[in-house]
């Protein structure tokens, strides 16, 4: 009866020891994908600051492009 019990007691030890693993890689895995919301917060807001710089940049672009299509076409 004793070595039934030994057994026991080994598989319990074995399933805490599992359990506190799992609950271990649980929590790196929450603090992991907090780190990345954080850094795609960040991301967006850097996106949103540079939308007008692009906005510009793609307005400039294409009103050089008109101009020189007007005075191609003029010719």
């Amino acid at each position: 009866m004793t070595d039934l019990n030994c057994r026991v007691a080994k598989v319990e030890e074995r399933l805490d020891g599992l359990c506190k693993e799992i609950n271990d890689d649980r929590e790196e895995s929450r603090r992991r994908s907090d780190r990345i919301f954080l850094v795609l917060d960040e991301l967006q807001r850097n996106a949103h600051n540079n939308k007008g710089f692009f906005g510009g940049v793609v307005f400039s672009v294409s009103a050089i492009f008109a101009f020189i299509v007007y005075i191609t076409s003029k010719n």
